[in-house]
């Protein structure tokens, strides 16, 4: 991406308490850590919190990156790789400075000094995107209540929202999966009969997905991907329909899988 699609993120103290380099998940983009969560991790570092360890890592992660780095590049901002073209960025942010230059808060509170920094970048870089990355729910509605224009939350430990993207753990060919194979080579392993197959015929496998087809005769597991072969587990249709887990059948869990997904994501959140 160029530098008009690349997005700013300001992240917040408790990002890096919560996932010490979540600094490497915005590569892409470009980042800036204020000056005040530096101060708030040097402060936890010491202490005697569960998060103290992770406050350490996190600005051991930091050092390694600007170890060489002048003052002048720090405020800049570093490039991640300097091998990959339009990579992002990380700078730090001197936000004691910026009071004077945004309607903003006047008091020196951690958090306030953030939400400074966010307003500031916000108006020096529009119409780029700045966006506040931040655990605290508060926080978030403070910086919206405040005029930032882009919060979020750091999502990388939650459950993605659209269940379309979830695997079924199966895929139903239409109509008979052998009429579409020209090639196979099939043995018996003790009482089990394994197949391996061109991968051609397999749109997105993956070891210990179960292959169904139309005719309901046609039932099978991957067990190996080897390069251009996959090795499927010849299964009985009926016996693996009526196998059942904590009290479920298969079957009507295989037929009824998007109403499943919808109700377990409801149950979990």
């Amino acid at each position: 991406m160029d530098n008009a699609e690349r997005k700013l993120f300001v992240l917040d103290t408790n990002i890096l308490l919560h996932e010490p380099l979540a600094i490497f998940s915005f590569q892409e983009h470009d980042v800036v850590i204020p000056m005040t969560v530096l101060e708030e991790l040097d402060r936890i570092k010491d202490s005697k919190r569960d998060v103290s360890r992770d406050a350490r890592v996190a600005i051991r992660a930091l050092e390694n990156i600007f170890h060489d780095a002048t003052p002048e590049q720090i405020s800049a901002g570093i490039c991640f790789n300097d091998h990959i073209p339009h990579n992002g960025t990380i700078a730090i942010f001197a936000d004691y400075e910026v009071k004077q230059t945004v309607h903003a808060f006047s008091d020196k509170a951690g958090d306030n000094r953030i939400l400074n920094s966010v307003l500031f970048l916000q108006q020096k870089h529009a119409p780029r995107s700045v966006v506040l990355v931040t655990k605290d729910i508060n926080m978030r509605l403070r910086a919206k209540g405040a005029g930032v224009l882009n919060v979020d939350d750091y999502r990388s430990d939650q459950l993605i929202d659209d269940v379309a993207l979830l695997s079924k753990g199966f895929h139903r060919y239409n109509g008979n999966f052998w009429s579409n194979v020209a090639e196979c080579h099939s043995e018996n392993r003790g009482s089990s009969t394994l197949h391996t197959l061109p991968k051609s015929l397999f749109e997105t496998p993956y070891v210990n997905q179960y292959l169904l087809d139309d005719g309901e005769e046609f039932a099978a597991r991957i067990k190996a991907i080897d390069g251009e072969e996959i090795t499927i587990k010849d299964i009985s249709y009926e016996r693996l329909m009526h196998r059942q887990a904590w009290g479920f059948i298969l079957k009507i869990f295989i037929k009824g899988w998007r109403w499943m997904q919808c109700l377990i994501l409801t149950l979990i959140w």
